[in-house]
């Protein structure tokens, strides 16, 4: 659900676009501006500093993007591994870099107000455009090509993957397979770890088998075994970003009833905080089995 914009520096000479930077971004809103931060806010302060805004509005923004060239903050804006080198050597040039961005994979939605068609408008966004729109939950069939094409967003922007997932097997699971392989096309995920219920016999002997020997590239992988419904919903949850679904994320045998849809939603930074302690618990309390698949 997580979506990955580009948007034209340029647009902060129009404070309204100011207001939708702070307001339609981030961990719980489901969308992040995709952008070397630095080079990104450098441009933008440019724009507002010759622009006409009233002298009022153009302080609050050029304040705003002085601190954010100084800062690390991330929450807003921020560069996935992944594309971090492409068109690297024109980052000071937002129009020659998302030329060279495109290439490489498109962006959820292109926000710009001289772009023409190819990109959206600030009255488009507000008319919801499709590319745009954050729906309160997906709806997707269960098949692993499907829970896959609606989970992945999240593993392009992150580096530590928490799933907490009662009926989530290690053994035999397409989806599971589906994540590394994508793993290992990114290569740079740090660790992953895996909160289920099902407990497999002989695990590090699984592992070894049907992941370990057909992917050269794996994070360190934890699982942790815990008891059935000591967790309540299903989450995938990481430093960037976090999906729930009340279902979970695996693959079923379609029946023919209403079952055979998951629907998957965003999970609050809070509700996040509360599970990571709770995953947390259930090992120190000795509830839990825990073991380091790959470290």
């Amino acid at each position: 659900m997580y979506k990955e914009v580009a948007l034209d520096p340029s647009c902060l000479v129009d404070f309204h676009y100011y207001g939708l930077l702070k307001t339609a971004f981030g961990f719980e809103k489901g969308r992040y501006v995709i952008a070397p931060v630095r080079n990104w806010a450098q441009q933008a302060f440019h724009y507002v500093k010759h622009s006409e805004l009233q002298d009022v509005k153009k302080k609050s923004i050029t304040n705003y993007l002085n601190k954010l060239q100084k800062s690390k903050d991330e929450s807003l804006i921020l560069l996935p591994k992944y594309r971090q080198d492409t068109g690297k050597e024109f980052e000071a040039n937002w129009i020659q870099w998302l030329e060279h961005q495109l290439k490489l994979r498109d962006f959820s939605s292109v926000v710009s107000e001289n772009l023409g068609e190819s990109a959206i408008s600030y009255n488009q966004l507000i008319e919801e455009h499709p590319a745009w729109k954050i729906p309160p939950s997906i709806r997707i069939n269960k098949k692993a090509q499907d829970i896959l094409e609606a989970i992945s967003p999240v593993f392009y922007l992150s580096e530590k993957i928490l799933i907490v997932d009662q009926y989530f097997k290690l053994s035999s699971n397409p989806v599971l397979t589906g994540v590394f392989s994508l793993l290992q096309q990114l290569k740079y995920t740090k660790s992953l770890t895996l909160v289920t219920s099902i407990e497999t016999l002989r695990p590090l002997e699984v592992f070894q088998n049907e992941y370990a020997n057909k992917f050269d590239f794996i994070p360190n992988f934890k699982l942790i075994v815990a008891p059935e419904r000591y967790f309540h919903d299903r989450y995938i949850i990481t430093e960037k970003a976090a999906i729930k679904s009340g279902q979970g994320f695996s693959q079923d045998v379609i029946k023919g009833t209403q079952a055979d849809r998951l629907s998957i939603n965003l999970a609050g930074i809070d509700e996040c905080d509360e599970t990571r302690l709770w995953v947390g618990k259930v090992v120190e309390d000795g509830k839990a089995s825990c073991i380091e698949l790959k470290k």
